[in-house]
């Protein structure tokens, strides 16, 4: 993930690495998060509820992110979006 720092369009941030288990791991879900790819160790290459809720949920704290990616093992990579919600 990407922590978007205080330059313009978030510039100056950090990236983080977190690993968990095979169906979670704790991530902080704030504002000034993007998560830039995300694995599915089973190998299953469609997005998940669980996926496009995370997503929303940022969107819905004031995210700019709009897509995410999922790295299935072995497979191509997926990007996903969803359309923003309004809360």
């Amino acid at each position: 993930m990407y922590k978007r720092g205080s330059g313009n369009d978030g510039r100056g941030g950090q990236y983080y690495l977190y690993s968990g288990k095979i169906n979670s791991v704790e991530i902080p879900l704030e504002a000034d998060i993007i998560l830039i790819y995300h694995t599915h160790p089973g190998g299953t290459n469609a997005v998940s509820k669980a996926d496009q809720d995370i997503l929303a949920f940022l969107q819905s704290l004031g995210s700019p992110q709009r897509s995410s990616q999922i790295v299935p093992v072995c497979k191509k990579v997926i990007r996903f979006s969803i359309e923003k919600k309004r809360y």
